[in-house]
């Protein structure tokens, strides 16, 4: 028999799993937690003008309390709760909890907690505490499923990115070595170094150009001409890469529904169920809530075929 203690964490383990399909408990409680980081983080902002803060000090505390008290509990759960989720890595009871603790979303758990901690205990300066606080956003990522897509965006292209954030620092290292030979003695307060030069290079490359610091010669004209145009070259590569990666991720995940439609589809009819594992699949994958309705609605519509001579069948698709 399964012990309360046991059960109640399983329960936990239901509720806090990313890697499990969202259940209605699982989404009332992320849509709390979301609200009441975005109360939390408009509070931090808000407290930093003086004529707020000085009227609504005291309800900005209480928020501030509430919300870390909430977050230390979640942690704390989750950390108990981790031994119970679907990756085995957790699975021991000691090794277990230390390997969730230092998993990205458990250290940003902990990095939401850990500023009012060291406030209460009196470290470090409270101006950079009360800063590091607005890391609390980085917990609504747990659960954005856009996020997800673009991390495999870069895991996919992480070649081709670092490619081009190599040439970005070869140039950027050059330019501002030429333009401090070019432009030292002509402008020595603005280009007294490669590190001041490297200032005017970072702006023109990423085509700012915020005017504060521009070549007075004629080659540093001329050198300032040819890094923009490289600039924008770099710009206009690295975003192309990351569209083309970005639609190829959507076109994959697409036939990833696609297939799963078409094997739901295989016995004839699609049971409530399966409609509802659809749906949780297409969530999971970053599509958009129409998605599953629409890939069904076009896979039913296309006539069947053979799999052995791909001879069109009789009949339609049943719905």
């Amino acid at each position: 028999m399964v012990s309360p203690l046991v059960a109640e964490r399983r329960r936990l383990a239901r509720l806090f799993d990313d890697d499990l399909p969202p259940t209605r408990a699982a989404r009332v409680f992320q849509g709390a937690l979301a609200l009441l980081i975005i109360v939390n983080v408009a509070g931090i902002i808000l407290e930093s003008v003086d004529s707020f803060d000085r009227r609504f000090g005291v309800e900005l505390w209480w928020i501030e309390q509430i919300a870390t008290a909430f977050f230390a509990v979640e942690y704390v759960l989750r950390v108990w709760a981790s031994t119970n989720f679907q990756n085995p890595r957790y699975r021991h009871p000691v090794w277990g909890r230390l390997r969730y603790m230092r998993s990205f979303f458990a250290l940003v758990d902990l990095i939401s907690v850990l500023p009012a901690i060291l406030g209460m205990l009196g470290a470090g300066d409270l101006r950079t505490l009360r800063l590091l606080r607005l890391l609390r956003m980085l917990k609504l990522t747990r659960h954005a499923t856009i996020f997800n897509l673009l991390w495999a965006v870069f895991r996919e292209e992480a070649r081709s990115i670092g490619a081009v954030l190599f040439i970005l620092l070869l140039t950027l290292t050059i330019s501002a070595s030429l333009m401090y030979m070019i432009e030292g003695e002509a402008q020595p307060d603005g280009f007294s170094s490669i590190p001041a030069a490297m200032w005017w290079a970072v702006e023109t490359l990423t085509t700012v150009g915020y005017g504060d610091l521009v070549p007075t010669t004629v080659v540093g004209k001329i050198m300032g001409g040819v890094v923009s145009i490289v600039g924008v070259a770099a710009v206009a590569l690295f975003t192309s890469l990351i569209t083309v990666s970005f639609l190829d991720q959507l076109r994959l995940r697409r036939a990833a529904l696609r297939t799963a439609v078409e094997t739901s589809l295989a016995d004839g009819a699609l049971s409530a169920g399966e409609r509802a594992a659809l749906e949780d699949l297409s969530e999971r994958l970053g599509l958009p809530d129409t998605e599953p309705q629409e890939t069904l609605e076009t896979t039913q519509r296309e006539p069947r075929v053979c799999p052995h001579c791909g001879a069109a069948l009789s009949g339609a698709r049943p719905a």
